[in-house]
Order: C-alpha cells, then sequence, then structure tokens
C-alpha cells in the first residue's frame, strides 16, 4: 500500500491521500482504495473502464449523495476553461432558442426542476443533431480515459459516458432521454441567465428602480427617465459591461439583428402610420450622418421632438407585447429584444423606423398601409400632405391617430403643437 504522500496508484496526479485513500474512506472502507472488479468482457476498453468505476460507485453506502456530488463535478468540468468545454455551444448557437423560450417557460411552470426540463424539450430540436450526441459521446469517453484526472471527474465521467452509450442519437430530444445533455446544457443556460440579470438589474439602478422589488412592467417613472435621459442608462450598460465584456458583445450582436430586421421592414406589426410618419419628420434627416459624427448627435434634443404619445405609446406597446405568451415564439422574442434596447437605446430604435424602407403596420382600415408608405418614401412633407390621410383617420372615428397627426401637421408649419396625452408619474 503507498504511503499517504505518495503519488496515487490510480494513475493521477494527486497524492494517495486525497484520491483513492480518500475515496474510499468517503465510501466506508477506510484505510484502502476500492478493490478493483475485473472488466467486463464483450466491450471496448473504455466502456469496460466505466462500467468498473460505475460500479464502485454503485457500492457506496451514500450512493444517492455520491452521483448528486458526480453531476456537480461534471457540471464544473464543462465549465469554461474546463476538461468539457470544447463541448460547450457558442453563444451565438445558445442565446436565440434560450431567448425565445424561456419567458414563456417560466410563466408556464413554478417549479424550478420543471422549468429547466420543459426548457431542455423546447431548446434541443435547434441545439441538438445526431453528430452533436455523437461529439459528446466521444468526447466524455475520451477524457474518461485522460491521465491525471481525480477519482471523482472519473466517477462522474463513467457514469456520463455509460448514459451516452444508451441514449438515441436522433429525434425526439427530450430530457427523460438526454439527461447528462439536458444537465450540461442548463448548466450553460443558467450562466446566461445570470449574466442577463446583472445586466437587467445595472439598468433597473438607473431607472430609479430596485431589482428586488421592481415590477415586470416599466414603471412610468422609468419610462419617463428611458425617454428624458437616455445617457444615463447607456453608461449603466458601460459599467455593467466592464465586468463581463462578453455580455455587451452578445447584447450588442441582437441590437444588430433587430436594427436590421427595423431597417429592412421584417418585424411584427409594431407601428400605427401616424407614428411612423412622425419618426419619419423628425429623425431621418438629423439621422443621416457619417457614422464617426454619431456621438455628436443631440439624443435627448432629437427624442424631445418626438410626440410624447408616440413615445410612450409604442414603448408601452412593446413592453405589453413582450409580456403576451398568446404570440409566436419568434414574435415574442422581437418584442422581448426591442424591450431591452427602446430602455438603453430609444433612439437608435425610433432612428432605426425613421430610416425604414418599408414597416409592418397596425392598419384601422383598408389600404392606410399604402398611404402612409406613399407618404413615407418623401423627402419633404408639408402639412397638405397630410390632410388626406387625417381626414381618413377622422372619418373612421380614429380620434387618437388623427390627433397625432394634426400636431404632426403644426409641427410642419412651425407651429407649436397642442400637447397630447401626459404620462402620468
Amino acid at each position: 500500500m503507498p504511503s499517504r504522500n505518495e503519488p496515487c496508484p490510480c494513475g493521477s496526479k494527486q497524492k494517495y491521500k486525497k484520491c483513492c485513500l480518500g475515496a474510499s474512506r468517503r465510501s466506508g472502507s477506510p484505510g484502502a482504495p476500492p478493490p478493483r472488479r475485473p472488466p467486463p468482457s464483450g466491450v471496448d476498453a473504455v466502456t469496460a473502464e466505466a462500467a468498473v468505476l460505475a460500479e464502485e460507485l454503485m457500492a457506496s453506502p451514500h450512493i444517492l449523495e455520491r452521483i448528486s456530488d458526480g453531476m456537480v463535478v461534471l457540471r464544473a468540468m464543462f465549465e469554461e476553461g474546463g476538461p468539457l468545454a470544447c463541448l460547450r455551444w457558442s453563444w451565438d448557437e445558445l442565446v436565440p432558442p434560450v431567448e425565445r423560450h424561456i419567458f414563456r417557460v417560466t410563466e408556464e411552470v413554478e417549479d424550478m426542476e420543471e422549468r429547466r426540463d420543459r426548457l431542455f424539450d423546447r431548446c434541443a430540436p435547434d441545439l441538438l443533431s445526431p453528430e452533436r450526441v455523437e461529439r459528446f459521446d466521444q468526447e466524455l469517453r475520451r477524457v474518461l480515459m485522460e491521465p491525471g484526472r481525480t477519482l471523482e471527474e472519473r466517477y462522474a465521467l463513467a457514469m456520463a459516458v455509460l448514459d451516452l452509450r444508451e441514449m438515441p442519437r436522433h429525434p425526439p430530444y427530450t430530457h427523460r432521454r438526454h439527461q447528462t445533455l439536458a444537465w450540461l446544457m442548463n448548466a450553460q443556460v443558467t450562466e446566461w441567465a445570470e449574466r442577463r440579470c446583472r445586466l437587467n438589474d445595472a439598468v433597473g439602478r438607473a431607472l430609479g428602480e430596485d431589482p428586488r422589488t421592481s415590477r415586470p412592467e416599466m414603471s412610468a417613472r422609468a419610462l419617463r427617465r428611458v425617454l428624458e435621459e437616455p445617457d444615463v442608462v447607456m453608461e449603466a450598460v458601460r459599467e455593467a459591461a466592464e465586468a463581463d465584456p462578453l455580455m455587451l458583445e452578445i447584447v450588442g450582436k441582437y441590437e444588430q439583428t433587430l436594427l436590421l430586421s427595423i431597417l429592412h421592414g421584417r418585424t411584427p406589426e409594431v407601428l400605427y402610420g401616424e407614428e411612423w410618419l412622425w419618426m419619419t419628420v423628425v429623425l431621418r434627416e438629423p439621422l443621416r450622418i457619417e457614422p464617426e459624427r454619431a456621438e455628436a448627435v443631440d439624443v435627448e434634443a432629437l427624442l424631445t421632438r418626438l410626440d410624447e404619445e408616440v413615445k410612450q405609446d409604442v414603448l408601452t406597446r412593446v413592453e405589453a407585447a413582450s409580456r403576451d405568451r398568446s404570440s409566436p415564439p419568434e414574435a415574442q422574442q422581437w418584442f422581448e429584444w426591442a424591450y431591452k434596447l427602446i430602455r438603453v437605446r430609444p433612439l437608435a430604435f425610433f432612428g432605426a423606423f425613421a430610416k425604414a424602407v418599408d414597416a409592418p403596420l397596425r392598419e384601422r382600415f383598408e389600404g392606410e398601409a399604402e398611404r402612409v408608405l406613399e407618404l413615407q418614401r418623401r423627402e419633404r412633407w408639408r402639412a397638405e400632405d397630410l390632410e388626406p390621410y387625417r381626414l381618413n383617420l377622422a372619418a373612421r372615428g380614429a380620434h387618437a391617430g388623427e390627433q397625432r397627426v394634426r400636431r404632426l401637421q403644426a409641427l410642419l408649419r412651425g407651429e407649436v403643437a397642442p400637447a397630447g396625452r401626459v404620462l402620468k408619474v
């Protein structure tokens, strides 16, 4: 028997007292490593090794605790920089399906374990394939036989290898049939959720909200601060990103994707016709600048020129749609990220619509979208150009829309536009 401070005979780099001796004491056999049974015949060497390790683990009087500890060890090995890190999904792969489903799953069920299982079932079709499952199998087998693994790591890997050996390679992919993969995927989802929470909390504090007590919808006070002090919110985002640059990179990719969807007219129905006209008339020309001059734009001044009722109604509508679980997941995901973008960079959101080539509109009468698109394509506007559209809205009882067009006409004449509805704080 080796002494406590000699290298462990199992092949790990740890000393015997910390490896097999410690494991044997935890398993109820003090003073000696667990006896090695002969490997089963008729299987490959890796499977045989995994079977022997699994049998040793099963002999423990604390089997459930040991298996649970093994799952924690496996999860740690899956973290960035760990021996299983090459199996992780890229954030570009993981984030889109997770964001598409996570909020709806959260509202559907309260139990955390059930939430994780359901989220895996929803995301797995986008994240798994026969090739991906096979890749997990091969890498787990390779790492199991890698020199230097601790005994606890080898136990965890052995259980995972045996699970993958029986795991279906083809869909349907469910947590019941793919438990090891579900455990690892949800570990990475937890990392993403924690990153997102840190950013959301930073923005919430910048808006004067307590993250511990704030409601899921934006308060009137926070809404006003978004519209009146966007630079304060952006500074909070920058500070949060200093601790997690990757988070800002991921958010930036989503922001660019969302802005491109607006510019190319590939969005859900978001705006009414007069709202799109307000954004176009007020913002399109000032935002026709070179990218290097973007910092010179007076964000607050431009937002102030936009009709208050238009800004508030659009923001409230997007926020409500982001919580509408009856909408298709793709639309709900779009509204979720649109809501985040408005909170952080409202001018970018409204400005994208000002420069958009098209926009799916919420129509109130047949042909309204075509009429608005014709007006939106103009380079210059006169108050008289909008009069037929205003009369159409008035004739159909769309009084709020008609009043907004009237205020836009006053702006075009250089008059002081009559005040719209004031946001109550």
